[in-house]
């Protein structure tokens, strides 16, 4: 039994160890990918679900705005509120008319529509 140690070395063979390393990071990239495309989803997820919550809101805002503007421009609703705060229509031909100089109101250029311009706007 006097053999030659050398060759009972059991050497590795390259091309399959090459193999196993590609194997290997071929999984864990895709193993990679995999976990940062579902990250992506949830994060995708919680984002339209915060914008559907914001979207909800807005709407409700706008049909109580809606509702307001409906309720305070309507006829009875104007007149109900003149009646509380004790104030009448006044017609525009019993306006007064105040016609400013410069930042000064001349006494002179306060006067009552007498008739002198039906149309109850400035001369």
């Amino acid at each position: 039994m006097s053999r030659n140690r050398v060759k009972e070395v059991h050497s590795l063979q390259l091309a399959a160890v090459l193999k196993w390393v590609v194997v290997g990071l071929a999984l864990s990239l895709f193993g990679g990918s995999y976990v940062y495309e579902k990250n992506e989803v949830m994060r995708l997820a919680t984002e339209v679900r915060n914008q559907e919550t914001d979207l909800r809101s807005w709407k409700k805002r706008n049909q109580q705005m809606q509702y307001n503007i409906d309720r305070l421009s309507s006829y009875d609703e104007l007149r109900r509120r003149l009646t509380a705060m004790n104030s009448g229509m006044v017609r525009i031909g019993e306006l007064k008319v105040v016609q400013m100089e410069n930042g000064r109101v001349p006494i002179t250029s306060i006067a009552r529509n007498s008739g002198q311009n039906p149309g109850g706007g400035l001369p």
